[in-house]
């Protein structure tokens, strides 16, 4: 039976309908009657439900609009940069951001996911790239864009592999970070001692402070009196975008600290109260060079070559980040017996999860616990 259809447009025969939507007659054309009645009934319903008809907007449109007309007021510059990052080089290349937004499906999403797995893009990346997506599919949802948000919670699941990587595991769980050896700590000062960043490699030693947080402290928040360091700001190095979100260079600028946990209180010791007492000051913030506040690029840059002549010119010295100082410091703390609750308080963790890495240190006190079985099997 020939399927019946009324009208030709472009050269091919269509079924049309013509009904009425929010007051306003509409064309819904189908291969047959039925085909297009049940075009006019999902528009009706998007309609019912405030959907509005954006066919021609697409993910790679909206979603830069959106993060350098909406996002941008709600975090931070080094954020703004990282989703700018992740949309430009694992989202815009692909097909799926060309997809009219009101038609992308959470199968969509997931085989997106797959093809960024397959072409080795790691678990964690899709995951980062996944919040993003979800953050931007949640404004389109509340702007009418489309019903339902396709990232939301059960509807896709974020490759890894299914087989795992035991001895990678094993490796982890020996020592989950870098740290410096309480024997190292004098050769790494002497390679410092005549540089002009000493003292803030000595700040870090002694404090945990994080590298933004010892670059934007100020002499306002300090107290000599109480032997007290309020931390209260952390310098960020990130991109600087014009009005259409193209990137034009860097920018050095003071902010909040990481976390709200960061935001603390941290004691003087004697050592860094005599170090402090002794800084000329000349300039509101505490660390200078020539009379301004430190450069992160440039301490990174002096670290980096510091760092990699000693590990010529020093046997088994291994090359490690700067912010592996913080690590350092939580460490001494540990062997010098103070518990992991107060180290967690100066390290500024907020949980004490966090802080129990530093636990992996301390292999012998496993040794010891399984051994205090053996007088159990002496019968």
């Amino acid at each position: 039976m020939a399927v019946k259809t009324n009208c030709i447009k472009n050269g091919v025969s269509y079924y049309r309908i013509h009904r009425k939507i929010n007051g306003k007659y509409e064309d819904f054309y189908g291969k047959n009657k039925s085909d297009a009645e049940d075009q006019y009934y999902e528009r009706k319903k998007e309609a019912e439900i405030g959907v509005i008809q954006t066919k021609d907007i697409t993910t790679r449109t909206l979603l830069h609009k959106w993060l350098f007309s909406v996002k941008i007021h709600e975090i931070k510059n080094t954020t703004l940069e990282k989703y700018e990052s992740d949309f430009r080089n694992h989202i815009k290349p692909f097909s799926f951001a060309d997809i009219p937004i009101k038609k992308i499906s959470s199968i969509m999403i997931q085989d997106y996911y797959n093809i960024l797995f397959k072409k080795g893009r790691s678990t964690e990346k899709i995951l980062s790239i996944h919040k993003l997506l979800h953050q931007f599919f949640l404004y389109c949802e509340k702007e009418g864009h489309i019903a339902k948000n396709p990232c939301n919670k059960g509807l896709v699941n974020i490759p890894k592999d299914k087989d795992v990587d035991v001895d990678a595991i094993i490796e982890k769980q020996k020592v989950p970070f870098n740290y410096f050896r309480e024997d190292e700590i004098p050769i790494l000062r002497k390679a410092f001692i005549n540089n002009k960043y000493k003292d803030v490699i000595d700040f870090a030693i002694g404090t945990g402070m994080r590298e933004g947080e010892i670059a934007g402290l100020k002499w306002i928040h300090l107290n000599f009196e109480k032997r007290e360091i309020y931390v209260k700001n952390n310098t960020t190095r990130s991109a600087v975008f014009n009005e259409s979100g193209k990137k034009t260079g860097y920018e050095t600028k003071d902010g909040t600290p990481k976390t709200k946990s960061s935001i603390d209180i941290i004691p003087m010791s004697d050592f860094i109260y005599n170090l402090l007492m002794r800084l000329p000051c000349t300039s509101e913030y505490v660390f200078t060079a020539n009379g301004h506040q430190i450069d992160k690029k440039d301490l990174e840059k002096i670290w980096r070559q510091t760092l990699l002549k000693l590990c010529k010119c020093e046997e088994d010295f291994v090359y490690r980040k700067f912010h592996d100082l913080r690590h350092t410091f939580a460490v001494l703390l540990l062997l010098k017996g103070t518990d992991l609750y107060t180290i967690m308080k100066l390290m500024r963790h907020k949980k004490i999860a966090s802080t129990e890495m530093y636990l992996a240190i301390l292999p012998e006190s496993k040794d010891t616990s399984v051994n205090k079985l053996n007088a159990i099997f002496q019968n």
